[in-house]
C-alpha cells in the first residue's frame, strides 16, 4: 500500500494506493477527513479530477459531520474515551488472563479492559457492555426503590439489555432499560426510572403524562436534554 496526502481544490485528502480495481471515498467523523482508496495503475491527474467531481458532496457531507456532532465509531483501543456514569475514563487494553471484567482506576480516571492479543472489536465491545450491565443491575435496586416511593407505583420486573431507547415500559409492567444508561450521569438513571414508572398510571405521552412528570420529577425536561446529548 502506498500513501500519501494532497491538497486538491483546497480539500486536504488522505490517498491510499491499493491493488484494488475500484475507487472509492470516504468522509470520516469526527472532522470529516477525507480518504480516497484508489487502484495502483490510477494516475494522479485521475484521482484529483475524481475529487474535483465530488467537491460539493465533499463539502456538504463534511458540514453535516460537524454541525451533528458525528462521533467516529468506537474501535474499543487504548487511547479511547468511555464514560463510567458520567465520568470519562481512558480506555487501556490490558493483557491478564485471571481478570474476567473491566477494571476503574478512579485517581488515574483509567478503565482497563483485560482482553486477549487477538481480541477483535465485537469481544472488546460485549466484554465493555458487560461491565455496563453489572454496573446497572448494582445501581438500579437503590435507585426503583427510590422512584417507586416517589411515584407510588411498583413494576412487575426490571430488565437491563442493548437497545435504541433508554427505557420501555410494557403492558405487563415490566421495565426495560438501557444498559448504556451507565454511561450517564446518575441523575439521568433515577428520570428514565420515573419516566417508566409514570407509565404504569399513563401509558402513552399525553398531557396527563406530561403532568405526571412535572410532579415527580420537575426538571425532567433538562435532564432528559442531558442524557440525550
Amino acid at each position: 500500500m502506498i500513501k500519501q496526502t494532497k491538497i486538491i481544490e483546497n480539500i486536504t485528502v488522505t490517498i491510499e494506493r491499493k491493488n484494488i480495481k475500484n475507487m472509492y471515498l470516504r468522509i470520516l467523523p469526527p472532522n470529516g477527513e477525507v480518504k480516497v482508496s484508489a487502484p495502483l495503475f490510477l494516475s494522479d491527474e485521475d484521482i484529483s479530477n475524481f475529487i474535483k467531481s465530488k467537491k460539493d458532496w465533499i463539502l456538504k457531507k463534511q458540514k453535516y459531520i460537524t454541525d451533528n456532532n458525528i462521533k467516529a465509531p468506537l474501535k474499543y483501543n487504548t487511547g479511547e474515551t468511555h464514560y463510567l456514569w458520567g465520568r470519562p475514563y481512558k480506555l487501556q487494553l490490558i493483557s491478564n488472563e485471571n481478570i474476567k471484567h473491566a477494571l476503574i482506576d478512579e485517581e488515574q480516571s483509567i478503565m482497563y479492559l483485560p482482553v486477549s492479543k487477538r481480541s477483535t472489536i465485537d469481544k472488546r465491545r460485549k466484554l465493555l457492555n458487560e461491565f455496563y450491565r453489572n454496573e446497572m443491575k448494582k445501581a438500579v435496586p437503590a435507585v426503583l426503590d427510590k422512584c417507586t416511593k416517589i411515584v407510588g407505583r411498583k413494576p412487575s420486573e426490571v430488565k437491563i439489555r442493548s437497545m435504541k431507547n433508554w427505557g420501555n415500559c410494557n403492558q405487563n409492567k415490566r421495565i426495560t432499560l438501557n444498559l448504556n444508561l451507565a454511561k450517564k450521569d446518575p441523575i439521568c438513571l433515577e428520570y428514565v426510572m420515573i419516566h417508566e414508572l409514570c407509565h404504569l398510571i399513563e401509558f402513552n405521552h399525553g398531557k396527563k403524562f406530561k403532568k405526571l412528570m412535572d410532579k415527580f420529577c420537575p426538571n425532567w425536561k433538562e435532564i432528559k436534554k442531558r442524557l440525550n446529548e
